[in-house]
């Protein structure tokens, strides 16, 4: 793959390679490619807006040759805001319905229909939940994040972890010490500052941030 690369860039051919962490926290990545990677453009690209997924509802009805009314259509788009197949999804069960009982569809029985996809069961974060997932981006395990060592792969991971305990559980420093291998309260403080901190100086860290609560959050 990194010949291959290496003969496209010199041919100025276009590489887009889509991933859902930044590259220099993919742990497989040797640093060739890393380097490589990080020199073009990064792009975040975040959760579509409700024009889009008016348009992607708008395709996919054109695909399957089928229609529904406008307000119908604004409502699923309206509803279900973070996940694509979901959208795909509802629609589906809806022209199903429609083709299996005959008949229009209103809005108080599509609501009916998609009970399943929109009330859906908010995630449930927990102090495990977030450890596993903080482990888990940066290629590590929980046993990393809560052991003695202090390398530096360890220890951004581990303070990262201190920061979101505290910002989404508002967790008390003790606890989160005894959560991260009995460290001691001050420890725990001086990495949550540290990361506050850094989030008003790195923007790549706030993206970072910002993925790892996506993930904890199943968005």
């Amino acid at each position: 793959f990194f010949h291959t690369f290496n003969v496209l860039y010199d041919q100025n051919k276009q590489i887009i390679i889509s991933s859902d962490s930044p590259p220099k926290v993919i742990p497989s990545l040797t640093e060739r490619l890393r380097s490589r990677f990080e020199g073009g453009m990064i792009a975040d690209i975040g959760l579509p807006g409700f024009e889009t997924r008016m348009a992607i509802l708008k395709s996919k009805l054109q695909e399957k040759q089928a229609g529904l009314p406008e307000e119908i259509l604004s409502f699923v788009a309206s509803k279900i805001q973070n996940n694509i197949r979901e959208l795909e999804g509802a629609l589906n069960c809806l022209l199903a319905h429609q083709k299996l009982n005959r008949e229009a569809l209103t809005l108080k029985k599509t609501e009916s229909l998609l009970k399943n996809f929109i009330y859906a069961p908010i995630k449930r974060v927990t102090p495990k939940t977030i450890l596993e997932n903080i482990a888990r981006f940066y290629g590590l395990t929980e046993k990393n994040l809560k052991g003695p060592s202090r390398i530096k792969e360890f220890v951004k991971p581990r303070q990262i972890g201190m920061y979101l305990l505290k910002e989404m559980l508002d967790c008390s420093y003790p606890t989160i010490g005894r959560r991260l291998g009995g460290r001691d309260h001050t420890t725990v403080i001086y990495g949550y500052e540290k990361i506050k901190k850094e989030l008003n100086e790195r923007q790549s860290l706030k993206e970072e941030i910002k993925l790892i609560k996506e993930r904890i959050k199943g968005v």
